[in-house]
């Protein structure tokens, strides 16, 4: 017996999916393609905890719908030190963007993230728990963004956004050896 080929009615969420990304869904072009990183990782009382590099590298995934990212962090003589993998993707419904991450081989905060393009940024706030249990609320910034460099910036907070510290920023410059898809 072979299957009906009905004409049954397409659920509209369904019928979005067939029509290809949104427009919005396009607002991290700019991170797509491989990037050299300098990075500087903050204490709780402002001082450089200390500086390395790393890279960047995202691809769209279903026909660009998501993007997937790989950050590398890596050790003074280039060798890989630790992976975190972010997933994004925009919802038409929500109107910003819905995204997961993970730490390779260690323990990372448990968030909910969500983002939107904001002037000229792309901002997150996430709101979750710190790998030791501690409620914890954070802001990324993407921002000075040109199709060759961006800069990053984290801050947290463990008292419900009262205080804020500044736990990271990044520079990023294209990687000359890749391009983007």
């Amino acid at each position: 017996m072979q299957p009906s080929t009905s004409s049954a009615p397409i659920p509209p969420q369904v019928a979005r999916y067939l029509n290809g990304p949104v427009s919005d869904g396009q607002q991290f072009a700019f991170l797509i393609g491989d990037w050299d990183v300098n990075a500087t990782k903050f204490s709780a009382d402002g001082a450089i905890l200390f500086q390395y590099k790393a890279t960047w590298s995202a691809r769209y995934l279903n026909e660009g719908r998501m993007v997937m990212d790989d950050f590398k962090a890596l050790a003074p003589d280039g060798r890989q030190i630790s992976s975190f993998v972010t997933l994004r993707t925009y919802s038409e419904d929500t109107r910003r963007w819905e995204m997961a991450g993970l730490a390779a081989m260690q323990p990372s905060a448990s968030l909910e993230w969500h983002g939107s393009w904001t002037g000229d940024e792309m901002q997150i706030d996430a709101s979750g728990v710190d790998p030791s249990g501690r409620p914890v609320k954070t802001k990324i910034r993407f921002s000075d963004i040109t199709p060759e460099r961006f800069l990053w910036q984290s801050e947290s907070s463990f008292d419900g956004g009262e205080t804020w510290m500044r736990t990271a920023s990044l520079v990023a410059t294209r990687a000359t050896s890749g391009s983007p898809d």
